[in-house]
């Protein structure tokens, strides 16, 4: 309760205090905050106080100390390899290992990448929208080519009967009208 109070006695001398800037006056508070824990004591002066580690000191583990990758199973222990007295390349050759057992090789299913598209079956007698549209601009195309080259094989037969026409000699004595 009695922070409450400081808070608030703070807040009114802050305010009256106008040529401070808000950052750091924010500053100013949150270091205050921090100095004091939960439990009202200043962490300033525990810091001060050297720990002492009763613990013996672990020795680091190095690649000799390291079981053969291959050996190595879904119940090993592969925190040893975590060690920085590990080369990079041992600690990579575990952790592959240990990400290619079954129980990491769970895909969820929903990627679109995760199946093989490289082989497909047929559609067999299946006949598509597009495909019977495609078949059908191919027949009128077929249709229209086959009316242009019959136009054209009768415009020339026409052609040529009318040239042939063309080409008898009159006969000038001939009295008889011609007929269009």
């Amino acid at each position: 309760m009695s922070d409450a109070k400081d808070l608030r006695a703070d807040e009114r001398a802050d305010s009256a205090v106008g040529d401070e800037p808000f950052l750091e006056r924010w500053s100013r508070r949150k270091r205050a905050l921090d100095e004091t824990d939960d439990s009202g004591q200043d962490t300033a002066a525990v810091a001060a106080v050297p720990a002492v580690d009763t613990a013996p000191a672990e020795p680091v583990l190095t690649d000799a100390d390291m079981p053969p990758v291959e050996s190595l199973d879904g119940e090993s222990d592969y925190s040893p390899f975590m060690s920085p007295g590990v080369s990079e390349h041992l600690r990579t050759r575990a952790l592959r290992k240990l990400f290619h057992l079954p129980a990491f090789n769970i895909t969820d299913g929903l990627n679109d990448y995760d199946e093989d598209f490289t082989g497909f079956a047929g559609l067999g007698d299946t006949v598509t929208h597009e495909m019977k549209r495609m078949l059908k601009r191919e027949l009128e195309a077929a249709d229209r080519a086959a009316d242009e080259s019959t136009t054209d094989a009768s415009d020339a037969a026409l052609a040529g009967a009318i040239d042939d026409t063309d080409e008898q000699p009159r006969d000038e004595n001939d009295d008889s009208e011609e007929t269009v």
